[in-house]
């Protein structure tokens, strides 16, 4: 059985083969692919370094009993994993096919089954999405949603790489007291460093940016919840690793706040932190959910804020989540 893994060398993929070491998971062969300049590098993954391909070459390798996880641009995504799909099982990472009726778009531990109908195509979703839903699954049993209101405040690495290193660029300014400047290839529209951006991708002409639109619309597909009245606001902030969400909640019917704790602790992935504060800094490199300053307003209504790492519970967990159900197929 062989794992092929695209983007290699950038943030998700080098999670998921951290990720894959971790949880001890096993293949004839491990392949990695990536750009021509990244073409060469040496990766760890379970304890034997691989050679990065030159991401043109992986037509060479696909065939029965192969498995590819993908994260790459969406531009090469488009051109490249409708042709790869036809002869291996691709986990995409990408935006581009989560919506797409033939395509499942997984969290497994709400909605494995869904992968039982896939056509060699298996969507990863947003990172802020996945670890919204995984929340929101646990409180959905406790009662139906009348509104579901999200406030995200999303890391610098969400933004990939460059964006990373952009961060790093501008709080060099920062640190000696100059104006903050960034860079002429800036990922981001306005400085990131010492500000808050409140729009992630495109404005449509409703208001909404790209960002807020894949939460709801993926979230709605996920929970198999077309109706759920839900909306949101995408925040770029100044941190490198972890998304937040402030997330409120109007349940249809009155419900009593010991009860949700005692659904929210049901779940292995979720730690419900009664005394503590969530904060970015306690959910990076770790795999868990965490949710606290948990508020009642009133009988049906409650305020909630997330914490979760975004390169692992909101991307490459998942994704190899998902690759190990596939497995047991």
């Amino acid at each position: 059985m062989r794992l092929i893994i695209l983007g290699i060398t950038g943030l998700v993929g080098r999670k998921i083969c951290q990720i894959i070491q971790e949880r001890k998971l096993e293949f004839s062969e491990i392949l990695g692919f990536a750009s021509q300049e990244s073409a060469g590098e040496k990766i760890l993954i379970n304890n034997k370094e691989i050679e990065v391909k030159e991401l043109k070459e992986v037509f060479n390798y696909l065939g029965e009993n192969t498995y590819v996880l993908s994260s790459l641009e969406e531009n090469i995504t488009k051109e490249i994993i409708p042709q790869i799909r036809e002869k291996a099982i691709v986990i995409d990472n990408s935006s581009i096919f989560r919506l797409c009726e033939d395509v499942p778009l997984c969290v497994p531990e709400i909605n494995k089954e869904v992968l039982k109908e896939h056509k060699n195509l298996i969507a990863n979703p947003n990172c802020t999405t996945i670890q919204l839903v995984l929340v929101l699954h646990p409180l959905r049993r406790a009662s139906e949603f009348k509104k579901v209101v999200v406030s995200s405040l999303q890391s610098v690495s969400g933004a990939g790489e460059d964006a990373l290193e952009e961060y790093y660029y501008e709080a060099e300014f920062l640190a000696i007291g100059d104006q903050i400047q960034k860079a002429t290839d800036s990922p981001f529209p306005f400085v990131i460093v010492d500000n808050i951006i409140p729009f992630i991708g495109e404005i449509n002409e409703d208001g909404y940016c790209k960002e807020e639109l894949k939460i709801i619309n993926e979230s709605r597909k996920i929970l198999s919840y077309p109706n759920l009245d839900i909306t949101a606001t995408t925040i770029r902030v100044p941190i490198a690793h972890c998304h937040s969400i402030s997330l409120y909640v109007e349940f249809e019917k009155e419900i009593e706040k010991e009860k949700i704790i005692e659904e929210l602790k049901k779940e292995n992935y979720l730690k419900v932190l009664e005394e503590e504060i969530p904060m970015p800094i306690i959910a990076r490199e770790t795999d868990l959910v965490y949710i606290g300053r948990i508020r009642r307003i009133d009988n049906n209504r409650y305020w909630f804020f997330i914490v979760a790492d975004n390169l692992r519970r909101g991307a490459a967990t998942n994704a190899v989540l998902i690759l190990e159900e596939l497995l047991k197929l």
